[in-house]
């Protein structure tokens, strides 16, 4: 690697990494529930929970989290993708500094309340992200907003072994003190600024990062997305046959255009079918799995266990960044259904065996089910978001279609419990399985191919063919 080339990546690697650390501290928030909840059952805690308030203590921040979601659209927009964050950091500080010294149900409730507003910060991250990197690295680098979250849940099982769920806490207040003033060092997109009318500071980025030594021949251009020669096909795709005078029209118009509302229902049916798979039910329930599976796993094991995996298909994740994004999906769903036909298979097989032999069958095949789940079905959805929109509408579109996606994680999340009641084990998870396949046939007829692509030839594909060719016309 020549000198020129390491620098960029420096470069890149040190802004993607400051901005995904918000990504670690959620990851840590999503094993810090289960800490909590567990800390708070021991005889020697002074705070005691009913089984209502401990529910309420694990969900609520999913159910505030389209709230905030909302709010972070808005201001990524406004504001910018690096501004945002350090905006985000002010309430999650807050939320961890309320839970390290709460002492009572309502003190816990309103910091994980708050703690919700920034749940959905990770929309900022692929914004970022996918603005600032060349278009043949972009699904390299994008993988670290969910090796980041792999690598928090992973963190905080470690550190519950050793501390209490308060002195977690502050920990969690410091980090997000060092990353907020550390984010003042990180550049916003030069694509980001250039939108905003500010060419200078767009060109400052541009020469300090300096990307043409990551990009050969055709593909100078995809990395430079905030160039002029870049920016006007999307000028032209914003436009209807009305020409430039559409450009002065009212701003609700922009959401009734083919090029916003087609990548509406795209990702809306991708987090359908990513939701109905059961992984976030995995995540949030694992005990209550494994126990319904009646396989003896202490809970600590448990959540390390599927955070090691997590972790690993994370990984796998940025080692196959050459590979399509359709091939993945459908990697993806096909060996998660498979992983769930075994869980299913195994427990029709030995029902009403008292002590059911090869219990482990049941583990490998969970944990190779988020291990694949993270080689696309989990991080794919989020990410396809900070690809498919136009400029004008990214951050706000982005907040509502994330949000619906938070929407559906609450409900399946806290409907899982009355499906197992009504339907059975067996029922429901080959109901995931079969959304599984279904994430499979997305892939192969509906979800457009990104990998490789600037952010302007993803757009086209949202356009109808007469329009891309009017758009080539010299």
């Amino acid at each position: 690697m020549k000198h020129g080339q390491l620098i960029c990546h420096l470069k890149l690697i040190f802004c993607s990494t400051t901005m995904c650390f918000t990504q670690f501290l959620i990851g840590c928030s999503y094993s810090f529930s289960s800490t909590l909840v567990a800390q708070l059952r021991e005889p020697s805690s002074t705070i005691h929970l009913s089984i209502e308030e401990e529910s309420w203590i694990t969900s609520i921040t999913i159910l505030i989290c389209p709230i905030g979601l909302l709010i972070i659209g808005i201001l990524t927009d406004k504001f910018g993708r690096r501004k945002t964050v350090q905006i985000v950091y002010v309430p999650m500080a807050l939320s961890w500094l309320i839970i390290t010294f709460a002492n009572s149900y309502t003190t816990l409730l309103i910091g994980k309340i708050i703690l919700g507003i920034p749940f959905g910060v990770s929309t900022c991250m692929f914004l970022y992200i996918s603005e600032i990197t060349p278009a043949n690295l972009r699904p390299l680098y994008i993988t670290l907003v969910t090796m980041t979250v792999g690598l928090g849940m992973m963190a905080e099982c470690i550190l519950a072994m050793f501390y209490r769920c308060q002195t977690i806490s502050g920990i969690m207040f410091v980090l997000c003190l060092v990353n907020f003033l550390t984010l003042f060092m990180v550049p916003e997109p030069p694509m980001y600024l250039r939108a905003k009318g500010r060419t200078a500071d767009a060109d400052e980025v541009d020469r300090w990062l300096d990307l043409g030594h990551l990009t050969t021949g055709t593909s100078t251009t995809a990395a430079m997305p905030s160039a002029a020669v870049v920016e006007q096909p999307t000028l032209a795709v914003a436009m209807d046959a009305n020409g430039p005078a559409a450009a002065s029209s009212p701003y609700w118009t922009l959401f009734l255009r083919r090029n916003v509302w087609m990548p509406t229902v795209v990702t809306l049916t991708f987090f359908v079918c990513q939701q109905g798979s059961g992984v976030y039910v995995l995540l949030f329930y694992s005990m209550d799995v494994l126990r319904d599976c009646r396989v003896p796993w202490d809970s600590n094991t448990v959540s390390l266990f599927l955070s090691v995996a997590r972790l690993m298909g994370g990984l796998g994740f940025a080692a196959m960044h050459r590979v399509p994004r359709r091939t993945l999906v459908m990697i993806s769903g096909g060996c998660m259904a498979v992983s769930l036909l075994i869980v299913v298979a195994y427990m029709k097989v030995f029902a009403g065996v008292q002590d059911p032999p090869f219990a482990m069958t049941l583990i490998v095949a969970f944990i190779m089910f988020m291990f694949f789940a993270l080689l696309a079905i989990l991080p794919m959805p989020w990410i396809l978001c900070g690809e498919v929109f136009p400029m004008a509408v990214k951050g706000v579109m982005n907040g509502v279609v994330q949000t619906c996606g938070y929407v559906m994680w609450f409900m399946i999340c806290k409907i899982y419990p009355s499906l197992i009641s009504n339907l059975g084990v067996e029922i429901v998870w080959s109901i995931f399985a079969f959304f599984c396949i279904l994430n499979v046939l997305f892939a192969i007829f509906i979800m457009p191919e990104t990998k490789g692509k600037t952010l302007d030839e993803v757009l086209l594909y949202f356009e109808p063919e007469k329009k891309i060719k009017k758009i080539n016309i010299p």
